[in-house]
């Protein structure tokens, strides 16, 4: 999976002084990179938009955290993203030409391959395959989106994972098939999430 090229900017700069919210601050220095690739890839690697909609994500997240659950704030971010991008879509149409879209079809064999094979080079060169992946990938949580581009858009090896996330080598294994597993549900599903034209 080497060659597909991923979104990996943006990383929350310094965090105002005085946050209000502190577990909000930790979400998001946590997430923050997975979710603006979440924008990057839906606003067709327009990286001024993405900054656009992390920082509306900021202020919509600070405004309305009230009540939100320290384990909710991922899922909850994710949600608000979601929204985010579909109300960017409304306001500007025209500017979708570029974004990937949802093909069924592609998705789901991409899905069956990667449950039984490690897929060639000249399969990820299609633009339709890199599209599916790359929306499929920015649908996983934090984790799994780091693992996955690390290990294979990246090529860190299991070493570098390990010595990043402190933990053991094994446990990168482990991480890599949740991940991939995941990575193949998050493909049969993408039409659930709504990013269809």
């Amino acid at each position: 999976m080497a060659s597909t090229t991923v979104t990996t900017g943006w990383a929350m700069s310094a965090t105002p002084a005085a946050i209000e919210h502190a577990d909000l601050g930790r979400a998001f220095a946590l997430h923050g990179r997975s979710l603006y690739r979440f924008f990057a890839v839906r606003t067709g690697g327009d990286t001024h938009r993405a900054d656009d909609l992390m920082q509306k994500l900021w202020l919509r997240a600070k405004r309305n955290s009230a009540g939100i659950r320290a384990a909710e704030l991922e899922y909850w971010l994710r949600s608000i993203a979601r929204n985010l991008i579909r109300e960017e879509w409304r306001r500007q149409v025209a500017a979708r030409r570029h974004v990937p879209v949802v093909d069924t079809v592609v998705a789901c064999e991409l899905a069956e391959k990667l449950a039984i094979e490690d897929l060639p080079d000249e399969y990820l060169q299609r633009q339709e395959v890199r599209d599916q992946l790359i929306l499929a990938v920015t649908e996983l949580g934090t984790i799994e989106q780091e693992v996955i581009v690390g290990y294979y858009f990246q090529g860190e090896s299991h070493a570098c994972l390990a010595k990043r996330f402190r933990i053991s080598e094994r446990a990168v294994e482990a991480r890599l098939y949740r991940a991939r597993r995941a990575l193949r549900r998050k493909l049969k599903n993408l039409e659930v999430q709504g990013y269809c034209r």
